[in-house]
């Protein structure tokens, strides 16, 4: 009998916390897309791709690094194509 009466005020007082737990007085939550790479040019931002001209230059936008497709976004000199010049170094093994 003592377990029955413990029971149902442990269900009453369970029931009367999570009531007072729910949150009645909440405003609209806007979530925001996913942070995406952009390239930025005065104060305005280009998408992967994106060919701007400074002066006799074409400048595209594109990895950092040709071989890392999550590297952050770069103004990269283009071709007449308008594909990226890219300046990768030279890889040489040095033995002393």
């Amino acid at each position: 009998m003592k377990s029955l009466i413990y029971i149902v005020s442990m269900t009453i007082l369970l029931t009367t916390i999570s009531t007072f737990a729910v949150d009645t007085n909440h405003k609209n939550v806007t979530l925001l897309e996913t942070p995406y790479s952009v390239c930025w040019y005065q104060g305005v931002q280009y998408s992967e791709g994106a060919l701007i001209k400074q002066l006799e230059h074409t400048f595209v936008c594109t990895h950092k690094y040709a071989n890392q497709p999550q590297s952050q976004l770069v103004w990269l000199k283009a071709d007449k194509e308008g594909q990226p010049i890219r300046l990768d170094p030279v890889k040489r093994i040095r033995v002393k």
